[in-house]
């Protein structure tokens, strides 16, 4: 028996009823807030839903196609219109079973289940829409890096095959059996998650991913798609926790590389078992090369060597981690290998890298330094001293030969606990020795080129033995700012000088000094300085410009020629990779800068080097020109300074001309 006038004369009342519930439900306004949407959504549903139960009890392609396209794009959450739906059956059940001339259980059983069908090709469309934010977790800059990669590998899988409707291509595996769960322990994995807790919770949130998304092969494939749509939501929600938790934990990570790396190394001294192994490689001369051929062509080399050593490493992620380092260039941390392995890795490196490279014409054969340090052998020391050893291999390797040290065996174990337990009493010996202002200042004369006499003195500092004798600050000034002691240091230097500036006026009234970043921006110095710059009120007093810091932020050098006015500045180390002559101008330009002092590296090859010495003469000519003064440090003999003498370069200093000396002793010199 044919229902379906029965069914229209007493749809407008169902609908009607159903439009007054939903106008009345305070769920469907959580979700939608504006009733004009409500109403709409109300309205355009009674259209599609009355034109598909007109087709009773067959189903309309073309009012199918009207159905999905609407549902496909609506932005509403599926909570609200299952709901309707819902409401739009029982409503419908009802009123057919109050009426006495088709309430026929054979009906409402296909009413039911035309109803059920609606309602599930619903659900179908908002999984088609639901799984299009995989995509989006697909185009993050996170895919490089080997856990969400495979994270997003695994979700492609379920886009493609939903996508295409071929279940075959659907990832049906455990979470042990996905990759991600063995790449949880390759070292990249260990260096973003070291927290423990954090690690099972990745692991956890994992399993759960893929169980939730077996239940929704389960209930697709079998055409469930209203449970396999909650499923989906599921594995949606608990895959964009997971992506957000993995892209924070690699931003950490690799936002400051070089520092998580080292912790990661001591995690392992800590944790883990003898077959872990950290390569230190660094560009051997690099300075050399930033002064002679600029610090912006060699960083290009810098990257091509990178990617030379990713290619050599790329297929042994499970054991090998590179970096890109800053107190080295390149740190590989190797874990579960041998100390064979780790040799015949130091050869492949060389290898991959040591090539002719050509940098402003020139043809260079790259050179690098290997340092090897085996991790188990040092669990006693902090993460600091890890460092520090760290630091001090780089150093080992290049003094050797084939620029390679390899500190495996119990002999270079000890060796460096030897070296560290003689760091830890020099660091007593210099903090006792400036608390107890064992410090003297040296002097080391600057002289005119042409007129062949001293003109300035340079103020170095020194801290004096219990036997009088003084130890140079190229022995202790790192381990100084290690301690955090140069503003210290640099206090007691303006005390030194306080107290003999009247020997020092015999020699010369033109001084220069070094002072530290730490010093010029810390308050209590400053005030030390303004105390001292009236003291010296009859000298020219001349700060150089030593640190990296300084150079960048000129800001603090306008500052203190302000307060001082009539200070002057000279940039050390001219010519060397920071700094630049954009810098040089800017101080120029807020006469900031009178003195250039030429990098000794620089003068040390002069009398060798034909294209040092047009880089010399080139600094004196700019110099000339922008009217500052040049001085030429390291002079080491008679060819260096006739050399700089045809160059016109202003001043020289250096162990030909006179090495650093007490103020008395250069007074003794003078009058002999």
């Amino acid at each position: 028996m044919n229902y379906l006038g029965e069914l229209k004369d007493f749809l407008p009342k169902v609908f009607k009823e159903i439009r007054e519930d939903i106008l009345n439900d305070s769920d469907t306004y959580f979700f939608i807030k504006d009733k004009k949407v409500i109403e709409d959504l109300i309205k355009t549903q009674e259209e599609i839903l009355s034109s598909y139960l007109e087709g009773f009890p067959h189903q309309n392609d073309i009012e199918i196609s009207k159905l999905k396209e609407f549902y496909k794009n609506l932005k509403i959450p599926y909570f609200v219109i299952s709901k309707n739906i819902d409401l739009l059956k029982i409503k419908l059940l009802e009123r057919i079973s109050i009426e006495k001339e088709i309430s026929s259980k054979e009906f409402l059983l296909e009413i039911k289940t035309y109803i059920e069908n609606l309602e599930n090709m619903i659900a179908y469309q908002y999984i088609l829409s639901e799984i299009e934010n995989i995509k989006e977790l697909a185009e993050s800059p996170f895919t490089k890096y080997l856990l969400y990669n495979q994270h997003i590998s695994f979700l492609q899988q379920i886009y493609s095959s939903i996508k295409e409707n071929n279940l075959s291509k659907f990832p049906i595996i455990t979470a042990k059996e996905c990759d991600f769960y063995k790449y949880l322990s390759y070292p990249e994995s260990v260096m973003v998650c070291l927290d423990s807790n954090l690690c099972t919770y990745l692991e956890k949130l994992h399993d759960v991913i893929h169980q939730t998304s077996n239940v929704f092969f389960v209930f697709f494939s079998k055409g469930k798609y209203k449970e396999a749509y909650a499923s989906l939501k599921g594995l949606i929600e608990n895959s964009m926790n997971l992506s957000k938790t993995l892209a924070g934990l690699y931003f950490t990570a690799f936002s400051d590389t070089e520092t998580n790396f080292f912790k990661t190394l001591k995690y392992l001294v800590d944790n883990s078992n003898s077959g872990n192994f950290i390569f230190i490689i660094d560009i051997y001369k690099q300075r050399f090369l930033n002064q002679i051929y600029n610090e912006e062509k060699v960083n290009k080399i810098l990257k091509e060597t990178y990617k030379a050593l990713e290619e050599l490493v790329k297929d042994k992620r499970e054991n090998i981690l590179l970096i890109k380092g800053y107190t080295a260039n390149f740190y590989m941390l190797a874990t579960n290998v041998t100390e064979e392995f780790c040799k015949e890795l130091i050869s492949k490196i060389k290898s991959s890298v040591e090539k002719s490279c050509k940098i402003n014409g020139h043809f260079i054969d790259l050179k690098v330094s290997i340092s090897v340090l085996r991790l188990n052998k040092y669990s006693e020391f902090s993460y600091t001293d890890l460092v520090q050893i760290l630091h001090h291999l780089k150093e080992l390797a290049k003094l050797n030969e084939n620029r390679i040290y390899l500190a495996t065996s119990e002999k270079e174990e000890q060796e460096i606990k030897d070296w560290l337990n003689k760091k830890y009493k020099d660091r007593f010996f210099i903090q006792s020795k400036l608390k107890q202002k064992m410090i003297e200042v040296v002097f080391q004369p600057i002289f005119s080129i042409k007129e062949e006499n001293i003109v300035h003195l340079e103020s170095l500092a020194r801290i004096k033995k219990d036997d009088g004798s003084l130890i140079p600050a190229g022995v202790f000034i790192d381990l100084v700012y290690e301690l955090d002691l140069i503003t210290k240091l640099d206090s007691l230097v303006l005390e030194s000088i306080l107290l003999k500036k009247d020997l020092i006026k015999k020699m010369s009234n033109k001084l220069f000094l070094n002072l530290s970043y730490e010093s010029l921006t810390n308050p209590d110095f400053l005030n030390d300085l303004s105390i001292f710059m009236k003291e010296m009120k009859d000298f020219e007093i001349t700060f150089e410009i030593t640190e990296q810091k300084l150079v960048k932020d000129i800001s603090i050098i306008e500052n203190i020629k302000q307060e001082f006015g009539n200070v002057r500045f000279a940039i050390d180390d001219f010519g060397s990779g920071y700094s630049s002559l954009r810098t040089v101008i800017e101080l120029i330009e807020s006469n900031c800068l009178q003195i250039l002092k030429i990098d000794g590296s620089l003068i040390k090859e002069l009398p060798n080097r034909r294209f040092v010495q047009k880089v010399v003469k080139a600094i004196s000519s700019m110099a000339d020109a922008l009217n500052v003064k040049t001085v030429a440090e390291f002079v080491e003999d008679s060819k260096t300074l006739n050399l700089l003498n045809d160059y016109n370069i202003n001043f020289a200093q250096g162990y030909y001309l006179s090495k650093p000396k007490t103020i008395e002793e250069l007074i003794l010199e003078k009058a002999i």
